[in-house]
């Protein structure tokens, strides 16, 4: 792996001033898959749309510089930024169905993500489109072309839009939740697909995800967020291995388990996720944290570095092994 692809520097975003993202730091090397973890709530899809700027009207990019290959792309004109999306960097987002345009042939949705960036003829750009469907498992490319979404499976509409995203060999991939919507074995083919396809192509992928699972079969780093702020990041190894912070470790117990006895129930964690507006002193998993004490109410901890790049803000961190991760 060489320098990074993606960096974020200490980005915040707010909605009527309230931070709904506060002062994420990250990086996304080539070949490297970051997977982005959390419960919903936590900031991380907003913080995925604010890299190619498709943020909400309502949030707003308050602080902080989203770097890809040397250029700022907050500081980048709506222009400049359209010429970036799709070619430069490119989004697989959680529903298919509801992302690909139902009037249009999908082999035509394929060819535009060329045309539009000037990279090919659409007589070219349709060939290129077929060999795409070919190079993604797609059996009788010819045929696909010519169907619309609503022809397809769920499954077969996430390979198209994976097929879009990657056609102009975009250096950085974000992938929000892709698997939400399906079942479990078609989950476990696109999630097999994107690794291939990104290792093959050196691609460096931003993977969105609040399932520990996928985390483990996909992730080379780990970047766990809570409430807008990174809670712990490290190798995924480590992470699996001795988390720092009570969250991943309860993130990690909630895991389907082989040893788990028959009827027996899911760990769970308690409460939710605080909204934006409620954020105050202190350690924001306080409330729901099994090692809380008086000084996590009173004092926000610090994002420490413990050794080899593992990072945890929390103030009893070498008291997390005491919860218990299933192996």
């Amino acid at each position: 792996m060489t320098g990074a692809v993606l960096e974020i520097e200490r980005l915040r975003l707010e909605i009527d001033g309230a931070a709904v993202v506060d002062g994420l730091s990250l990086s996304v090397r080539q070949g490297e898959i970051v997977a982005l973890v959390g419960e919903s709530g936590c900031g991380k899809s907003l913080s995925a749309f604010a890299v190619l700027r498709l943020l909400p009207d309502a949030v707003t990019l308050a602080g902080g510089r989203i770097v890809l290959e040397g250029r700022d792309l907050a500081s980048l004109d709506l222009a400049a930024m359209a010429a970036v999306r799709g070619r430069d960097a490119s989004i697989i987002f959680q529903e298919p169905t509801a992302s690909l345009d139902p009037l249009m042939p999908v082999g035509e949705q394929i060819a535009e993500a060329l045309t539009a960036h000037g990279v090919a003829t659409p007589r070219v750009a349709m060939q290129r489109a077929r060999e795409m469907l070919v190079s993604i498992g797609i059996s009788d490319p010819d045929r696909r072309l010519r169907q619309y979404p609503f022809e397809l499976s769920g499954g077969m509409c996430q390979r198209i839009m994976i097929a879009i995203a990657l056609i102009c060999g975009p250096r950085l991939l974000i992938a929000d939740e892709p698997t939400t919507a399906l079942d479990v074995t078609i989950q476990a083919q696109i999630l097999h697909l994107i690794k291939e396809l990104v290792t093959a192509r050196s691609t460096a992928v931003l993977l969105i995800t609040h399932d520990m699972g996928v985390v483990a079969d996909m992730a080379d780093r780990v970047v766990v967020m809570y409430a807008g702020r990174v809670a712990e990041t490290a190798s995924a190894e480590a992470i699996f291995k001795a988390p720092l912070h009570p969250y991943t470790a309860l993130l990690l117990a909630s895991i389907p388990h082989a040893a788990l006895a028959p009827k027996s129930r899911l760990a769970t964690i308690e409460g939710t996720v605080p909204r934006p507006s409620s954020h105050g002193t202190g350690c924001r998993f306080a409330s729901r944290c099994p090692l809380v004490e008086d000084k996590c109410r009173r004092e926000t901890p610090p994002l420490v570095n413990h050794g080899d790049g593992h990072e945890a803000a929390c103030w009893r961190s070498h008291d997390v092994g005491m919860l218990g991760v299933p192996a």
